[in-house]
């Protein structure tokens, strides 16, 4: 048994910028060593943990038998995550949700040398023999060859005298504001598996499906996971500006828990700066309502490469954060809207580098180094540090045998719930109901441009049933129906998930649209039923053909 006096060593082998080596230091373990081959994430690391070796090397150009020396003679753990593009489930590579199919390697590379990499680390804990060692690597990992690589994985570092386990775990589960699912491989040095930590969070990823995390939550007595806005509700909004990368706090004193520990011994504020968007992306960002996405954008606005897709395809493109939500996974790319959940939640702009270090719960002192684009890719690259710091206090738990004082942080959410926190995100909010979607929008204005003159909202009916557009003194009534929510019959496709459910939701929109219709007609009115994807000047030709036909009522 160590000494609690004798911190535990880390060498922290593909280290980038030290999301993992920050976690086990904020445990109270002493960072010895780091290796990565990238400049920047070498320089940050240094800077970060200037007590620590650092070696800008790849792994496959150091000796195994030589990292004890580097690192000053012992390392009692061994931590890394191996590059996991190629066995990345995103993009073009892959489609993993959180259930995923057992035949998930057809979606990977299976030349990919960065595939092999994990194997390097099985040869430097098989020469150093440290206490313990942790890898962390995407879920793809464990699914690719039915499973049959993670077994491999397993049995390498059980032949080595290890007890060792697997677990993917959420971020969120552990108090980070960001739904980022990882796998982790834990052994330890003999027969006693890793005790891994229990989660203190609880709550869902989908919308249709939040009721039922809620109650599940409930019951078992944990925690809401910590929503997006309050790690970054104390940032000076940037109004159209690019920020700074340093500057002061403001005049937002109000902190959330997370913000408050995240802001902990920090006086000056660091990388709050955007990459700068194009106009054109810019003026797409505006028909994103919170927590809405791709499908909430005109189609015929869209770029072209959205021509054809699935409504349930692809889902966080140009996604706008829903602020009582945690964030999706902050990967490198989360300096561009367009490939992801990554556009602010009450501004027109991606999130900043600092704002991106906060949902992945860096400390507002940790400082990154680099161009803007290369401090994006370090923090989209890092493990969250609360998550590996959680990972860290219990093996070092486990290792000491309780002989040290247990590193706890638990952090809460706010109470009450968040509040939007400016006239000016009331105002958007107001612009982005429902009744006043884009494609409303662009009708009228092309029916203005004809001369002819409406009302919006019309209660035509008694039971307070509302037209889009209405035309009173004509009776002609027009709908601009969303094509998933009323189930257009080009773009209808079944959901991925809870495909019952919706389909009930779809036709139960359909039958209540069917008999608004009939209502209408019983009464006189001319209906004009129209869909998101068709083009405004269309339809505002048809509108005006069916107001010519269509006379008005005898006084």
């Amino acid at each position: 048994m160590n000494c609690p006096d004798a911190p535990l060593r880390v060498a922290d082998l593909f280290c980038g910028a030290g999301g993992l080596s920050q976690g086990f230091k904020e445990a109270g373990f002493e960072i010895a060593l780091g290796l990565d081959r990238d400049k920047d994430s070498c320089e940050t690391f240094a800077h970060n943990h200037p007590g620590a070796v650092v070696i800008r090397k790849s792994i496959t150009d150091v000796p195994p038998q030589d990292f004890l020396q580097l690192a000053g003679g012992r390392i009692d753990v061994i931590v890394g995550g191996p590059s996991c593009q190629g066995f990345s489930t995103a993009g073009r590579l892959g489609r993993l949700g959180r259930d995923a199919e057992p035949d998930a390697e057809r979606w990977v590379r299976p030349d990919d040398i960065r595939n092999d990499l994990w194997r390097h680390m099985l040869k430097v804990v098989e020469a150093v023999k440290p206490k313990a060692f942790l890898l962390e690597n995407v879920p793809g990992l464990v699914y690719w060859k039915q499973g049959s690589l993670g077994e491999t994985v397993l049995q390498a570092f059980k032949d080595l005298g290890y007890a060792v386990d697997l677990k993917i775990l959420l971020a969120a589960d552990f108090g980070v504001p960001q739904r980022r699912r990882r796998l982790f491989v834990v052994g330890v040095l003999g027969d006693a598996k890793f005790n891994w930590p229990v989660e203190t969070h609880m709550g869902g990823w989908r919308r249709d499906t939040l009721h039922l995390w809620e109650a599940r939550r409930v019951q078992s007595g944990k925690l809401p996971h910590i929503s997006c806005w309050e790690a970054i509700r104390d940032l000076p909004p940037l109004g159209g500006e690019a920020g700074s990368s340093e500057s002061t706090y403001g005049r937002r004193t109000s902190t959330s828990p997370i913000a408050t520990w995240l802001r902990r011994r920090s006086r000056v504020l660091r990388d709050h700066e955007v990459a700068p968007l194009s106009d054109d992306h810019r003026q797409l960002l505006e028909l994103v309502p919170r927590g809405g996405t791709w499908r909430d954008i005109p189609p015929h606005l869209l770029p072209d490469r959205f021509r054809g897709m699935r409504r349930t395809d692809s889902t966080n493109l140009y996604g706008r954060l829903d602020p009582s939500l945690p964030a999706y996974t902050i990967n490198t790319q989360f300096d561009n809207p367009s490939t992801g959940c990554y556009t602010h939640p009450f501004e027109d702009r991606a999130l900043t580098v600092r704002e991106g270090a906060r949902l992945q719960t860096f400390p507002d002192t940790y400082e990154f180094v680099g161009k803007l684009t290369s401090r994006y890719r370090q923090i989209g690259n890092a493990v969250p540090p609360l998550l590996a710091a959680t990972l860290a206090d219990a093996l070092a738990d486990q290792l000491l045998d309780g002989a040290r004082p247990p590193w706890r942080v638990t952090i809460k959410p706010m109470q009450p719930a968040y509040k939007p926190p400016t006239d000016q995100t009331r105002a958007r909010m107001r612009r982005q109901r429902r009744v006043d979607t884009g494609p409303e929008v662009a009708v009228r204005k092309a029916l203005h441009a004809r001369g002819l003159r409406f009302r919006k909202g019309y209660a035509a009916l008694a039971d307070r049933r509302s037209v889009d557009i209405a035309f009173p003194n004509q009776q002609v009534a027009v709908f601009i129906d969303g094509c998933f929510w009323h189930g257009c019959p080009q773009h209808e496709r079944a959901t991925k998930s809870n495909t019952v459910w919706w389909a009930d939701k779809i036709a139960a929109n359909k039958r209540r649209d069917a008999k608004t219709v009939r209502d209408l007609e019983a009464q006189g009115w001319a209906v004009l039923r129209f869909w998101e994807h068709e083009q405004p000047e269309h339809v505002a030709d048809v509108v005006a053909q069916t107001i010519a036909r269509h006379r008005e009522p005898a006084a």
